[in-house]
C-alpha cells in the first residue's frame, strides 16, 4: 500500500467550553493533546504528509509550556487558521502536499483516534472518493416545544454521530471548498461540503472512544481511557 494521504490536523480553535484554552495545548497523560493526534497519524502507513493548522500564538505557547513544536511532533508544516473552522481546514488542505491523492482532515481535539480507524476511512475514500469516521446514534432523541417540553420522539434509524478523520480525493475536496455557496451558511465539517454531490460521502463505523474534547469532563474521560489501555 502506497502512502497517498496528506493529513491536515486542525488545532486553531479557542476552546470556549474549555475555559478559553486551545484544546491542543491541554495536558493529556503528561503530553499536549496535539502530541497524541500527531503520533497516531504519523504511525499510519498511508500518511505521507502532515500539516498542522495552528496560530502563531499557540505555537509559541506549545514551545513555552511543552518545550516542543509541531515539527518536533511530526508535522511537515504549520499554517495559520482562519476565522471559522472550515476556513482553517481550507488553509491546511491548500497547503498540503499536492502529490498526495487523498486529503485527510482531523480535529486535533480527538486525541484517541486509532490507526485502524484512520486506515479504514482512507481505504473507503480511495474506493468511493469521500468518507468519514462516524458512530451510529444509540441515544433516544427528543424534540422540544417552545415551552421546553417534549414535542416528539424522533426515530434514530439511520442517524450517525460524525467524527474525524474525514478523507477525500484531493480534487473533490478542493473544488468543494471553492464552490461552497455563502447563502448556505457555515459548513460544520468537510463532509457537509460534499454530501449533496453525486459521489456522496461514505460512513465508516468508528468507536465512541474517538471522542472530541469539548468540556473538562471529556478530558477526564480521555485520561481514563488511556489509563485503561495502559493496563490492558
Amino acid at each position: 500500500m502506497s502512502a497517498d494521504v496528506a493529513a491536515v490536523v486542525l488545532a486553531a480553535g479557542n476552546g470556549r467550553r474549555m475555559g478559553g484554552t486551545n484544546k491542543a495545548l491541554l495536558d493529556l497523560a503528561g503530553e499536549a493533546v496535539l502530541a497524541h493526534s500527531l503520533r497516531s497519524l504519523r504511525a499510519c502507513p498511508s500518511v505521507a504528509d502532515l500539516t498542522v493548522v495552528m496560530n502563531p500564538v499557540d505555537c509559541e505557547e506549545l514551545q513555552r509550556r511543552w518545550r516542543t513544536t509541531p515539527a518536533a511532533l511530526g508535522a511537515d508544516r504549520v499554517v495559520e487558521g482562519g476565522d471559522q473552522r472550515w476556513l482553517s481546514s481550507r488553509n491546511g488542505c491548500t497547503a498540503a502536499d499536492a502529490g498526495c491523492a487523498l486529503l485527510l482532515v482531523h480535529d486535533g481535539a480527538r486525541p484517541l483516534v486509532q490507526q485502524a480507524t484512520i486506515e479504514a476511512v482512507a481505504a473507503a475514500a480511495r474506493e468511493h472518493g469521500a468518507a468519514l469516521a462516524a458512530e451510529p446514534l444509540a441515544d433516544t432523541l427528543k424534540r422540544e416545544d417552545r415551552g421546553g417540553r417534549i414535542a416528539a420522539t424522533l426515530p434514530r434509524d439511520g442517524l450517525w454521530r460524525a467524527q474525524t478523520p474525514q478523507v477525500f480525493r484531493r480534487e473533490l475536496l478542493l473544488a468543494a471548498f471553492a464552490a461552497w455557496p455563502p447563502h448556505r451558511g457555515l459548513p460544520t465539517d468537510e463532509a457537509m461540503l460534499l454530501e449533496d454531490s453525486a459521489e456522496g460521502v461514505m460512513l465508516v463505523p468508528a468507536p465512541s472512544s474517538n471522542l472530541k474534547l469539548t468540556t473538562p469532563q471529556d478530558l477526564l474521560l480521555a485520561e481514563a481511557l488511556l489509563a485503561q489501555d495502559a493496563l490492558s
